[in-house]
């Protein structure tokens, strides 16, 4: 939701990318052939109640904090077999110490020391390689190489590949934002409000340049209605520019650009933005 009074009253706020305010978790751990990998899903989150309660009684006895990387405070060890079988081989705290085996946990989907994941039907996803992109949020982040899972009932029914990467060709946020303000105030002919600014989402490619915008708004004094409607002539201005001056870092994810949010200024006081120098 955007709140421009909020928004626009906090200067320091402006040229910053719009994020959740969660914290990144640590991955639980899927072993692959030989290849340990980060699984970015949580299959224990749905087990039978009273599995979860003997879970968190274990970590209570054995005063297992976590940390704001792990709420959670304990981290699943599995592992899928070349039959497509996801199995629970264990649940460790985050320090690496064992709190149940698979099968002491899940004695229901036991098969000697590990559990089947009969319980769980849903997606997920793992992958191992460099990080190519990360935000501060569960787990919104990717890897170089990944894998998304259809699951059914601890079986796994269908599988897709994806090669991720980054092409670092942006310019520096405060750039582009002055960039993008100095060619909206030669672009714009008439009135513009003493305070704007534009919310956009959008996706660059491995140029940098703009190909998709997703949504725009215009911001401006507390108490201004937001302007989203795409045939508003200072929206299309502001887009204009936007697309003809600014350059980003472009991250290639899930075989498509991925998607970016930025709160860029205009105009401050009367007059075209531009940054402080100090």
């Amino acid at each position: 939701m955007i709140r421009a009074a909020l928004l626009l009253s906090a200067v320091v706020c402006f040229l910053q990318p719009f994020r959740a305010s969660a914290t990144g978790q640590a991955a639980e751990r899927l072993v692959v052939g030989r290849d340990t990998m980060q699984l970015f899903a949580l299959p224990l989150a749905t087990a039978d109640s009273a599995v979860l309660a003997r879970l968190e009684k274990r970590l209570d006895e054995l005063d297992a904090s976590g940390s704001t990387a792990c709420w959670r405070r304990c981290i699943g060890v599995w592992r899928l077999d070349d039959e497509g079988i996801l199995w629970l081989e264990c649940v460790n705290t985050e320090d690496g110490d064992v709190v149940f085996s698979g099968a002491e946990l899940v004695p229901e989907f036991a098969a000697g020391s590990r559990a089947r994941a009969g319980w769980f039907s849903g997606e997920i996803r793992y992958g191992t390689g460099n990080l190519v992109y990360y935000q501060h949020d569960g787990f919104m982040r990717n890897l170089e190489r990944e894998w998304v899972a259809a699951v059914s009932e601890g079986r796994v029914r269908e599988t897709k590949a994806y090669r991720n990467r980054l092409y670092e060709r942006g310019a520096d946020a405060t750039d582009n934002a002055q960039r993008v303000a100095a060619a909206f105030d030669s672009l714009h002919v008439g009135k513009s409000p003493d305070l704007l600014s534009l919310y956009v989402v959008f996706a660059a490619d491995s140029t940098g340049r703009v190909v998709r915008i997703d949504r725009a708004r215009l911001l401006s004094e507390k108490g201004s209605p937001v302007v989203s409607d795409p045939a508003d002539p200072l929206l299309q201005a502001a887009l204009r520019a936007f697309r003809s001056v600014s350059r980003w870092d472009a991250w290639w994810v899930g075989e498509t650009w991925k998607e970016q949010a930025y709160f860029i200024p205009l105009r401050r006081a009367g007059r075209v933005w531009k940054p402080r120098r100090g």
